[in-house]
């Protein structure tokens, strides 16, 4: 009789183990739930336009907006859009994609600049153009023509940005050069 003891008694202590380890798991679960955890790559919700303009006239720069597009089915996650001030060269860049149904594909993005003049462009790292440099995909004349066959001016459009708003409408979807 004493043997069935000790057989059993490994049977309970694994039991015993296996409730513990259950009990906290999902107290775990319970407690995270709840919580967002977001990776480097977030897609950040739109902001209404009256807090995005207050955001803009309290810091003394300007918004440049507009949509995202590529000549495929999706829109590549490393995708990203640059503002390159003509006098300077300095380029603010952002890989960030708003989701929102107001954007044409929708996935648009928000870059902040000081006050200037700016050619944009969009641009998929690793993906080399014709001449081996980066392939850009600027906001063109191309573009405001409704990517029309006739329309053959593919020269990216300067756009100005004025301290304290927001230039909407900023599509750097030009991939057609």
């Amino acid at each position: 009789m004493e043997g069935d003891t000790r057989k059993r008694l490994p049977l309970v202590g694994l039991f015993f183990a296996f409730v513990v380890t259950a009990v906290f798991l999902s107290t775990i679960i319970l407690l995270f739930k709840d919580i967002n955890f977001k990776s480097s790559r977030s897609e950040q919700p739109a902001m209404s336009n009256e807090i995005e303009e207050s955001i803009v006239e309290e810091a003394g720069i300007g918004v440049i907006t507009g949509s995202l597009g590529y000549p495929s089915e999706n829109i590549p996650e490393s995708l990203g859009v640059c503002a390159e001030e003509i006098s300077t060269g300095k380029t603010v860049c952002t890989d960030n994609h708003i989701k929102d149904s107001s954007y044409q594909y929708g996935y648009g993005y928000r870059i902040e600049v000081p006050a200037g003049e700016y050619y944009v462009y969009a641009y998929v790292p690793n993906q080399p153009g014709a001449t081996g440099g980066v392939y850009r995909a600027y906001y063109s004349e191309f573009v405001k023509c409704g990517y029309d066959v006739s329309c053959e001016n593919h020269q990216p459009i300067r756009v100005v940005v004025n301290q304290g708003e927001v230039t909407e409408g900023v599509d750097p979807q030009d991939w057609y050069k």
